[in-house]
């Protein structure tokens, strides 16, 4: 029997002792897809957040507008006196606190003016979204004590177009037409409108849907 020449040169392309590894071409090819794939990953990861928060941003104003629109319904509910400004930006309305007593002495309990509430908007007449950005609605709960104004909403506030925030027609029903925008965020443009009725139903006035508290 022959035995292999330990002396023989090894086969081509393999060395006694050499381990597997990669060229550089292919290491400089593997990093360049693993970079297209995080910068993939990173740029759906920004898209779903911006989208995430806008999404919560237009929640947000939503709920301010609705909030505010119900304050306001509920307020005006129990109405004896309504009155806007020339502006058409300043509601005030009359509450009766005690039904019980004759403040005004005409006879009836029910149509004093015991104290002023009034919703204010505060800021710029406008539609345009930049400008409107720092507009506020507030609400007054007792205008003869100073109270404090409480913010409804807090920014964004604006016209709609062509209308005032309030209209009050035949004396009892106030038109409540706004506007929210959010644009000081990165998340896109985020904004809602809102219009509503508020209806006094105190018998002191003409209107005949109108009932006695």
């Amino acid at each position: 029997m022959k035995f292999p020449d330990r002396c023989a040169a090894p086969i081509r392309g393999w060395r006694l002792g050499a381990k597997a590894g990669f060229t550089l071409v292919e290491v400089m090819v593997a990093t360049s897809i693993l970079v297209v794939v995080v910068g993939g990953a990173v740029t759906f990861m920004s898209f779903a957040g911006l989208s995430a928060s806008g999404i919560t941003t237009q929640n947000i104003v939503s709920g301010q507008a609705g909030l505010a629109l119900e304050l306001i319904q509920n307020r005006t509910r129990f109405a004896t006196y309504m009155n806007i400004n020339p502006a058409g930006n300043v509601l005030t309305i009359g509450i009766d606190d005690d039904y019980t007593r004759d403040s005004n002495g005409d006879g009836k309990t029910y149509n004093d003016v015991n104290h002023l509430e009034r919703f204010m908007f505060v800021g710029v007449n406008s539609t345009n979204a930049a400008a409107c950005s720092t507009n506020s609605l507030v609400y007054i709960s007792n205008v003869a004590l100073n109270s404090p104004p409480r913010k409804l909403i807090p920014k964004g506030v604006r016209n709609l177009p062509l209308y005032n925030i309030f209209t009050v027609t035949n004396g009892v029903t106030a038109v409540i037409r706004f506007g929210i925008v959010d644009v000081n965020r990165r998340d896109y443009y985020q904004a809602v409108e809102i219009q509503g009725l508020a209806v006094s139903l105190n018998r002191n006035t003409n209107n005949f849907i109108s009932i006695k508290p």
